[in-house]
């Protein structure tokens, strides 16, 4: 799991009304997950992304461009309900319900 993905699971325990809960549950989830950190070839496959999204006029937000990064550099899947993923080249998306 990309380490931004962490840090938004994170932000979402701490913005609910059962902190406590929450943050144990994401951490216990996070404990069975394989974490992806940036790194230069991670940073570089963002930036030519970014690049392309925005000569395409579909420009999306910036955690999310550096998940799709993480994924596309360690080939995994990226699971998410946001629709903008799907127009990433190279990057398998499977629409979480």
């Amino acid at each position: 799991m990309p380490i931004a993905v962490l840090g938004e699971l994170l932000y979402g325990a701490m913005n609910s009304e059962r902190l406590a809960e929450n943050e144990q549950a994401v951490l216990a989830f996070w404990s069975e997950c394989i974490p992806v950190y940036s790194d230069e070839a991670v940073a570089r496959r963002y930036a030519v992304t970014r690049l392309k999204l925005k000569q395409q006029g579909r420009p999306i937000p910036e955690n999310d461009l550096w998940i799709a990064a993480a994924c596309m550099e360690v080939d995994a899947t990226l699971v998410s309900r946001d629709d903008h993923f799907s127009g990433i080249d190279g990057l398998d998306v499977v629409k979480w319900r």
